[in-house]
């Protein structure tokens, strides 16, 4: 009889436990998904101000610059549970902020993060943060970048994504063209094909995209000029260098 009743309550401290566990695991703090998001992108990205649970919540997103962050857009999400399973969490986020629309499903692994059904569109300005190298031409415009399913690991980089810059501008000069930007990942690398859709200042050619740390992007292809826009030859010199004519071949090199 005793025996039976030990049993019967070694029963009830198990079960105990068990709901204590699944209800600690049901409401971990937003402040984890941020642990996450941060870690998957390499410190890239951050959520600040998190409220709610790592399975649904909202805060606010945010990209590294010059050692600290800056805001992007408020944002929501909503996480998969059974997802963890796999060794991925399964995120459904969305955001808006003035001038910014967010819609993507991210997969976060321990040192990946991958992007799928990515349809994002924000002012070309919010990319000077991201990218230094981006602060000598102060873009205009907008940036929008589209994906079906796009990973980037520590030393890899697969799937393809397009990146558009529309009514774009550098340096104070407005609505130089749009371009396009389609990275088709292989691996350990990236293949890059960069394209002008319309514009007085046409910028297309090829390049690399090094998924390796530290991380380099090469490019080589050819500015050229509408010879009537004369206020473009600044421009042309940044992007290509000085010379003759209105056509110049250019070579980029950064890490990113």
């Amino acid at each position: 009889m005793i025996e039976a009743l030990r049993r019967t309550g070694v029963r009830f401290a198990i079960l105990g436990v068990a709901a204590y566990l699944v209800f600690l695991v049901a409401n971990l703090p937003a402040a984890w998904f941020g642990v996450a998001l941060e870690r998957a992108s390499g410190g890239a990205v951050a959520l600040g101000d998190a409220r709610g649970t790592v399975w649904k919540g909202r805060g606010s997103l945010a990209v590294r610059s010059a050692g600290s962050f800056r805001a992007v857009a408020d944002v929501e999400w909503r996480c998969n549970p059974l997802s963890v399973f796999t060794g991925r969490l399964a995120v459904t986020l969305s955001g808006a902020a003035p001038g910014v629309t967010l819609k993507a499903n991210l997969g976060l692994g321990l040192r990946s993060v991958r992007l799928e059904k990515v349809d994002a569109s924000v002012p070309a300005a919010l990319v000077e943060p991201a990218f230094p190298a981006a602060a000598l031409v102060k873009p205009d415009g907008r940036v929008r970048v589209s994906a079906d399913s796009f990973e980037i690991g520590p030393a890899s980089v697969r799937g393809a994504a397009t990146v558009e810059w529309v009514d774009a501008g550098m340096s104070g000069i407005a609505r130089i063209g749009d371009y396009r930007l389609q990275i088709t990942g292989s691996g350990d690398s990236a293949a890059l094909r960069l394209a002008t859709l319309r514009g007085d200042l046409r910028l297309n050619g090829n390049g690399e995209w090094r998924a390796a740390r530290p991380r380099q992007v090469q490019m080589r292809g050819v500015a050229e000029m509408t010879p009537e826009r004369k206020e473009l030859e600044p421009l042309l010199v940044l992007l290509a260098g000085p010379g003759a004519g209105n056509s110049r071949p250019f070579g980029w090199e950064m890490t990113i």
